[in-house]
C-alpha cells in the first residue's frame, strides 16, 4: 500500500520553523466567550461518487499531513497575562504562535478523523453535518489538530466533510487538499502508490508577503479615509422583520445628506440588558444574554443549490457580453436576492448594500504566490457598497415576464450592478489596496485586541454583529482537472464560513466544478428564519436564470453611463455642493425613448392644479426643506408653475435650526415660506411635454407616466392623481449634460409606502436611474401647513428662483 511507501512518522523530520500569526490569521481565531469553540471555522464538503475506502483515506491524510506543515500545526497562546483588555500588548507576546505538533501523522489522523454510513438519509444527512459544522468545532489549539474531517458513506456516494481553524486555510487550500487526498487514494487503489512527499515549508503569513520596509503614507491615508466614508454610510445590517415600525426622529438642519426615509432609521427591536465588564467601554446596551438573539444561541444555516453546466455556459457568454466575469454577475444576482429578503413593505426608497467580496491574495501579492503549493491562509477582502432598490429582485422577474411597463433601456439592469462592482475591484488593485488593506489592518492589530473587540459587538443590539450586508466568495474553477479519481468522480464541492458570531447579513459562496456551479448561501438564526434563507438562495438562481437567457437591455441615448454610479452615486461630488453628476457618455433621451409604455393619452387641463412634490431629484432644491407644493394654471399654452416650499423643514424646537424670527398668533414659524414661479410652455404637437423656462434656460420638461388612482380620483377631485416628470438639459454643442431633473407629484401630500415604492419602481423602469433616480430626496409633508392662496396680492411677487415672502407676518399667516 501507498502506507509503506511513506517515511514512517516517527523517523520523518517533520519539524518547522515556529512563527508568530499575522494580524489576519490572528482575528480568525476568535472563540466563543468562555469556550476553545472557534467562531469562525472554514467549512466544505467534497461530494464523490462510489464509497470511498476509509483505510485508504487515512493512508492519504497521513501522505498529505507530511507533505503541509499547517495540517500538523499547533498553537502557543499569547504569553501576555494580566486582566483582559481591549488594548493589546505590545510585540509578539501579545500575540498567538504557530508550533509543530508533538502527535505523529497517524496520531494525528486517528483525533482529525470520523467515519459514519448514512444509508439512504445520505443527501440530507451531509448538509446537516455541514451546517452543523459551521456552528464552530471545540479545537484544542494547543495540541491540535486544527482541523476535522468526517468520511461520511451513503449507498452511492461519498461526503468529505472538512472544518478547519479559519487561520489555518481557505478554499484554494481546500480544493488542492481534495485532490492531492483523491490522488493519493487512486494510485493505491491501482497499485501504483505515490513515493514519499515533498514536504513543503510552512507558509509566510499575509503581512510577510505583502509589507515591506516602506510605504507611501498618502495611499494608506487616501484607503484608510475612504474606508472610513464607507463605514459612515447606513447599510443594510439587520432584516426589517427585526425593525419598529417608526423610524426615528431626525435631525434636518446643515443638508444633512441622509434624510431619505431608509430602513435603517428603524431601530432593531431586541431584548437588551445594561453592558457589563470590557463591553462597556464600547456599548452602553447589549442583547441580553436569556434572548435567542444573543451570539451565544445564535447558529449558522445553510441552504444549497445546483446550477447545470448549460445554465453556466449561457451566464459566461453573457457576462463576456457585457464586459464583467462571471464573478461579478454572481455579485449582481446576489445583491439583488439580498434586496428581496431584507425588508418589509414599510421600505419603499433607494437602499446602501454594503458588500464584502473575498480576494485571493495570491493573485495580488507583489511576490505573486507566496505559499508555494501548501495549505495557507491567504484570503483577504474588498468591500463596496451599492444602491438600489427593495425587492430589486422580483421587480427584475416582473419585468423580463412583462407583467410591468419599462422603456427599451430602462429597467432593472443586473449588468449595470455587475460593472459597477467590477470598476471597484479593478481601482482597488490599481490603487495597490490590496496591501494598504492588509498594513491598515495590521496597525490596528497590534495596538487592539480584536478578539475581545468582536465578541462585544456581536451582541450590539443595532447590530446583531452584522458588518455587511451580503459576503460573496467565488473560489472559481476547480483548478485540478475535470474531477476524475479512477472509479471515483468528483460531484461538487460546497463551503462556507460560521457567521454566529459576527459577520453579515447574507452569504453566498460559490465553486465550479466539472462545468456546473454550487451555490452555498447561508446566513444566522434566529436573526433570519429558514424560509427567508431559501428564498433568498431561490432569488439569486431565479435572476442568475433570467440574466443568462435574456440580452441586455437596449442601449442609453448616446451612450453608457459611469460605470460606478450604483457604487459612487454622486461621482465624486461632495452632498453639500449643488453639482450635476457627470453622466459620461449618456445624452438627453427625446420622449418617446423614455416615456411609459402604459402613459395614456396626455389631456394637458388633467394635469393642472395642485401637485405636492415627493421626491426629486434637482440641484436646485435644498434638501432642508419640506412641504413642497406645486400650484399650476393654464391660459392658452402657458402654465404656471407657482411653487411653495418650508425651508428649513421639518421644524423642532431645540433640534433644528438656524433660529429664526418667532411664530405669529396661530404658532406659524415665521420667514419659513419660499415661493418660486416657474412658466412652461405647452407644446400641443408633443402631448406630455412643456417647454419650462427657469434659471436663465429653456429646457424640456417631460410628463413621463401619470397614475389614475380610484380612491385619491374620489377623495380630491383630480383624475390623474400622480405623474413621474423628467427635465433634462443639456450643452448644444457637445450634448454634455448640466442639469437633470426628476419629480414625483401626487395630489395628496402623504402616500402609502406602497405607491412611493411603484414610483421609484418606474423611474427605473423607464431608465431614469443612471440620470438620477437613484439619487432622490424624499419631501417631508408630516405636520405641514400649505398657503391659502399663491395669489400674489397674498404671497407678493413671484420670481423665477427661490425668494422667502415678507409680507403678512413674515409668510406666517398665509398658512393654513
Amino acid at each position: 500500500s501507498s502506507a509503506e511507501e511513506l517515511q514512517p512518522a516517527g523517523e520523518a523530520e517533520l519539524s518547522f520553523e515556529p512563527r508568530t500569526t499575522g494580524s489576519a490569521e490572528e482575528v480568525m481565531l476568535v472563540r466563543r466567550p468562555g469556550s476553545n469553540v472557534a467562531a469562525l471555522t472554514h467549512c466544505f464538503v467534497g461530494l464523490v461518487s462510489g464509497r470511498l475506502d476509509p483505510d485508504r483515506l487515512r493512508e492519504a491524510l497521513e501522505w498529505v499531513i507530511i507533505r503541509h506543515p499547517m495540517l500538523r500545526a499547533r498553537l502557543r497562546p499569547p504569553s501576555s497575562s494580566g486582566e483582559p483588555s481591549m488594548l493589546r500588548q505590545g510585540g509578539d507576546d501579545g500575540r498567538w504562535s504557530w508550533l509543530p505538533s508533538t502527535m505523529s501523522p497517524a496520531e494525528i489522523v486517528e483525533a482529525a478523523v470520523e467515519v459514519s454510513e448514512a444509508g439512504t438519509e445520505f443527501d440530507s444527512q451531509w448538509r446537516e453535518d455541514l451546517q452543523t459544522a459551521m456552528q464552530g468545532s471545540n479545537f484544542d489549539p494547543e495540541v491540535g489538530p486544527l482541523w476535522r474531517l468526517k468520511l461520511l458513506r451513503g449507498e452511492s456516494s461519498t461526503a468529505m466533510i472538512f472544518t478547519f481553524l479559519h487561520a489555518a486555510d481557505d478554499q484554494r487550500s481546500g480544493n488542492m487538499l481534495i485532490h492531492e487526498i483523491l490522488t493519493h487514494m487512486t494510485a493505491s487503489e491501482r497499485g501504483q502508490p505515490l513515493g514519499p512527499p515533498e514536504q513543503l515549508k510552512m507558509p509566510k503569513s499575509i503581512e510577510e508577503a505583502f509589507l515591506g520596509d516602506g510605504f507611501e503614507m498618502g495611499k494608506l491615508v487616501d484607503y484608510a479615509m475612504a474606508q472610513a466614508a464607507s463605514g459612515a454610510r447606513p447599510s443594510v445590517k439587520l432584516p426589517s422583520t427585526l425593525k419598529a415600525p417608526e423610524r426615528e426622529q431626525r435631525k434636518n438642519w446643515v443638508l444633512d445628506p441622509d434624510q431619505n426615509p431608509k430602513s435603517t432609521h428603524r431601530p432593531a427591536v431586541v431584548p437588551k440588558k445594561p453592558a457589563e465588564g470590557l463591553a462597556k467601554n464600547l456599548l452602553p446596551e447589549l442583547v441580553d444574554s436569556d434572548s435567542s438573539l444573543s451570539a451565544q444561541k445564535r447558529k449558522t444555516i445553510l441552504t444549497t443549490r445546483r446550477i447545470p453546466a448549460a445554465t453556466l455556459e449561457k451566464l459566461r457568454k453573457r457576462c463576456r457580453e457585457n464586459g464583467v466575469t462571471v464573478t461579478m454577475g454572481l455579485v449582481a444576482f446576489s445583491l439583488l436576492a439580498t434586496s428581496d429578503v431584507s425588508h418589509d413593505e414599510k421600505d419603499f426608497g433607494y437602499e446602501e448594500y454594503r458588500t464584502l467580496l473575498g480576494v485571493d491574495m495570491r493573485n495580488v501579492a507583489p511576490g505573486g504566490d507566496w505559499t508555494d503549493g501548501t495549505v495557507a491562509f491567504a484570503s483577504g477582502a474588498l468591500d463596496f457598497t451599492i444602491r438600489m432598490l427593495p425587492r430589486s429582485g422580483q421587480e427584475f422577474a416582473a419585468e423580463q415576464a412583462g407583467s410591468v411597463p419599462r422603456s427599451p433601456s430602462g429597467g432593472v439592469n443586473v449588468w449595470d450592478v455587475a460593472r459597477s462592482a467590477a470598476n471597484y475591484s479593478r481601482s482597488w488593485i490599481e490603487r495597490g489596496w490590496a496591501a494598504e488593506s492588509t498594513r491598515l489592518f495590521d496597525f490596528g492589530n497590534r495596538f487592539v485586541n480584536m478578539e475581545e473587540i468582536i465578541t462585544a459587538t456581536s451582541d450590539d443590539p443595532a447590530t446583531l454583529g452584522r458588518a455587511y450586508s451580503l459576503t460573496l466568495s467565488n473560489a472559481g474553477i476547480y483548478a485540478h482537472g475535470d474531477g476524475k479519481y479512477g472509479s471515483h468522480q468528483l460531484e461538487g464541492i460546497y463551503f462556507g464560513i460560521s457567521q454566529a458570531l459576527s459577520g453579515s447579513l447574507w452569504s453566498a459562496s460559490w465553486q465550479t466544478v466539472n462545468g456546473e456551479l454550487f451555490l452555498s448561501a447561508f446566513s444566522v438564526e434566529p436573526i433570519v428564519e429558514r424560509q427567508q434563507l431559501e428564498a433568498f438562495a431561490d432569488s439569486i438562481v431565479n435572476s442568475l436564470e433570467l440574466a443568462a437567457e435574456k440580452a441586455a437591455p437596449e442601449g442609453r441615448p448616446g451612450g453608457s453611463p459611469r460605470q460606478n454610479y450604483m457604487e459612487d452615486v454622486r461621482g465624486g461630488v461632495p452632498w453639500y455642493l449643488p453639482l450635476e453628476t457627470d453622466k459620461a457618455d449618456m445624452r438627453c433621451p427625446e420622449y418617446e425613448q423614455i416615456k411609459s409604455p402604459t402613459m395614456p393619452p396626455f389631456e394637458v387641463d388633467k394635469y393642472t392644479g395642485i401637485w405636492y412634490e415627493l421626491a426629486f431629484h434637482d440641484i436646485t432644491q435644498p434638501n432642508m426643506c419640506g412641504c413642497t407644493r406645486f400650484n399650476m394654471t393654464r391660459s392658452g399654452n402657458v402654465i404656471e408653475d407657482m411653487f411653495t416650499v418650508n425651508c428649513p423643514w421639518p421644524w423642532r424646537e431645540n433640534l433644528d435650526g438656524p433660529w429664526l424670527p418667532g411664530y405669529n398668533a396661530a404658532g406659524m414659524r415665521q420667514l419659513n415660506l419660499y415661493t418660486c414661479n416657474m412658466t412652461m410652455f405647452y407644446r400641443a404637437a408633443s402631448p406630455g411635454v412643456m417647454d419650462e423656462q427657469g434659471f436663465g434656460a429653456v429646457f424640456p420638461n417631460m410628463v413621463l407616466e401619470v397614475w389614475r388612482d380610484p380612491d385619491m380620483a374620489a377623495e380630491t377631485g383630480y383624475e390623474y392623481t400622480r405623474a413621474l416628470q423628467f427635465q433634462c438639459y443639456d450643452k448644444k454643442k457637445s450634448g454634455q449634460i448640466i442639469f437633470t431633473g426628476i419629480n414625483f407629484l401626487s395630489r395628496k401630500p402623504i402616500v402609502s409606502p406602497d405607491m412611493l415604492q411603484e414610483m421609484f419602481n418606474r423611474a427605473r423602469a423607464l431608465g431614469l436611474e443612471p440620470y438620477g433616480s437613484n439619487d432622490m430626496h424624499v419631501v417631508a409633508h408630516e405636520g405641514c401647513r400649505y398657503p391659502s392662496s399663491t395669489h400674489k396680492s397674498v404671497i407678493g411677487e413671484a420670481y423665477e428662483y427661490p425668494f422667502p415672502v415678507f409680507g403678512n407676518g413674515l409668510g406666517s399667516n398665509v398658512m393654513v
